[in-house]
């Protein structure tokens, strides 16, 4: 299980839901900088997908082997936040897109600590928003519609289990806690032959949150804080294979729940990089 070859024939595909309500104005800190909590969400989904892309890269070009869908939810509704027509887009589509480029600084910490800047062009695949409440409920639904078509695909019935992440800095508006771990019940439950669809649930912290409040892939509940929420979450999200412990640490094979709660900005690309893990363990 959760072993299966990523090729061309056989892709595996990434679901990343991106709240977009109106607390996402909030400010936070990421690589240095003060910006809205929406500018720094883009801004990291725009670096996963460019990493996305560069692995798949050869020399003979871009081999497509994931497909992508991004959807934004706020008060809005769910929409797609891609470039392409449909949920899903190809590597191909994404690299071949005609996006806006944006010049970037950003803050490097080197070996010993010593700080460096640098100046990066960054394609703009997504860009901020944020407005109106949090239908978490319907992004899932979103989700499970859209994998569940991926899934019965005769293409895709040997491939890696597909993966959601949803990225949020707040409650749901739009449902209560039992119908949002009916909803995350109903996405784990899809499956390849391979394994069953992974979720993972990442909660943004709040400015002033000391990174010592951060609980990133707990083991057992009791590590997280006492607060109702926090529990939600990591009920709804999905124990992870045990490749993903052998990759974090060789000293703790424990079952972790694909959850983060109280997320810096700084952070959040590194959450991103474990939750597309297959992309590169597989490959």
């Amino acid at each position: 299980m959760y072993s299966a070859r990523i090729t061309r024939d056989r892709r595996t595909a990434f679901v990343f839901l991106c709240d977009q309500s109106g607390s996402m104005t909030e400010r936070i800190v990421f690589q240095g900088s003060e910006m809205h909590k929406s500018e720094a969400v883009a801004t990291i989904m725009n670096m996963a997908i460019e990493e996305l892309a560069n692995r798949c890269r050869r020399e003979d070009g871009i081999r497509d082997y994931f497909d992508i869908a991004v959807a934004g939810y706020s008060g809005d509704g769910i929409r797609s936040l891609l470039c392409t027509d449909g949920t899903f887009a190809s590597i191909t589509e994404l690299v071949r897109c005609n996006v806006p480029v944006k010049r970037r600084h950003i803050l490097r910490i080197l070996p010993g600590g010593n700080q460096l800047s640098a100046t990066v062009d960054q394609r703009q695949w997504i860009t901020p928003a944020a407005s109106g409440n949090t239908p978490m409920l319907a992004a899932l639904e979103y989700a499970e519609h859209a994998l569940r078509q991926w899934c019965s695909a005769r293409s895709n019935r040997l491939s890696y289990p597909p993966t959601v992440i949803n990225i949020t800095d707040g409650e749901a508006s739009d449902a209560d806690d039992e119908q949002l771990l009916h909803a995350a019940s109903r996405i784990k439950s899809l499956s390849t032959y391979d394994g069953n669809a992974l979720l993972f649930n990442i909660h943004l912290a709040p400015y002033t949150t000391d990174r010592a409040d951060t609980v990133s892939l707990p083991c057992s509940e009791d590590e997280l804080p006492n607060v109702k929420y926090a529990s939600l979450l990591y009920n709804m999200s999905s124990v992870l294979p045990t490749q993903y412990s052998r990759m974090l640490s060789a000293a703790d094979l424990s079952p972790k729940h694909a959850v983060c709660y109280n997320c810096p900005a700084d952070e959040l690309f590194n959450m991103l990089a474990i939750g597309t893990a297959s992309s590169s363990m597989t490959l």
